[in-house]
């Protein structure tokens, strides 16, 4: 009985199988092919929400926190994109600087943090007051070296004093900020009246 049904239709069967092969090929070559592109493409694999990372130092001290609203990760080159990112960078027995934004991006190895739009970059007393106070755009911070710069404008705030300039650096682990051309300051000067 096979043996008629194979000669009757045997080179059906056979095409049949070289089809079925074929279309087999077909569908993992173009499943690869997707696979493919979208580890090209710019799209993000993961988020999360109400994102936070610490880093800790070799004493186990809390050395950076990095917070933000939303954190998307991208696959195809490492990095990751945050809205509303929040930066503290953590000294010793020193209040901790903070530095905010409306959008950052963080390098695939986490050595560079670029922080766009507005910025705010301040520190506190131990009464949670303002002490120092940093307007600008556009930071671009390298975390393990405590370093921060922009070419942007930016106003820089203290007890009665008041900075413009343009373009700014800042090392946060030595409480030092550059101001870098067209600085141009206010300063109030408060006597004792007699």
């Amino acid at each position: 009985m096979w043996r008629d049904l194979l000669r009757r239709h045997g080179v059906q069967l056979a095409l049949l199988g070289v089809v079925l092969l074929t279309g087999w090929w077909l569908y993992d070559l173009d499943r690869e092919a997707r696979r493919a592109k979208a580890l090209k493409t710019h799209e993000p694999d993961y988020f999360m929400e109400n994102f936070v990372r610490t880093q800790m130092d070799t004493d186990g001290q809390v050395k950076h926190r990095l917070r933000a609203r939303l954190m998307l990760h991208y696959p195809d080159d490492d990095s990751t994109e945050l809205v509303q990112p929040l930066l503290e960078v953590y000294n010793a027995d020193q209040p901790p600087w903070h530095v905010k934004s409306e959008r950052g991006w963080v390098s695939a190895n986490h050595d560079l943090v670029l922080l766009q739009g507005e910025v705010q970059i301040w520190r506190e007393t131990a009464a949670g007051e303002r002490e120092f106070e940093v307007l600008t755009r556009d930071v671009r911070v390298l975390p393990g070296d405590n370093y921060a710069e922009t070419a942007q404008p930016a106003v820089i705030r203290a007890p009665h004093t008041e900075y413009h300039a343009v373009g700014m650096r800042a090392w946060f682990n030595e409480d030092r900020m550059e101001l870098l051309k067209q600085v141009r300051g206010r300063h109030e000067v408060h006597g004792n009246a007699s």
